[in-house]
């Protein structure tokens, strides 16, 4: 299951990273971020990237639509 917008906003603020922080560390650019951010249009593929970025940094997705994060950043900011 792909995140929602809001499971998007939500684990980039539990991170502290700012849109232009999480688009480098994505890959993506702040354009596009804000996109996926606002329910825009994005492909499916874009949406996965993002996601796998944020689970990587530690993020929990769960069912309800709320975040977490499973443990303390310990990986590089940009």
């Amino acid at each position: 299951m792909l995140i929602s917008a809001a499971q998007c906003r939500m684990a980039r603020a539990a991170l502290g990273l700012s849109l232009r922080e999480l688009s480098q560390v994505a890959g993506v650019s702040v354009n596009t971020l804000s996109r996926v951010e606002s329910d825009g249009n994005v492909t499916s593929r874009t949406l996965a990237k993002v996601q796998r970025i944020l689970a990587e940094q530690g993020v929990v997705f769960r069912r309800d639509g709320s975040v977490g994060v499973a443990t303390p950043r310990a990986g590089p900011r940009p």
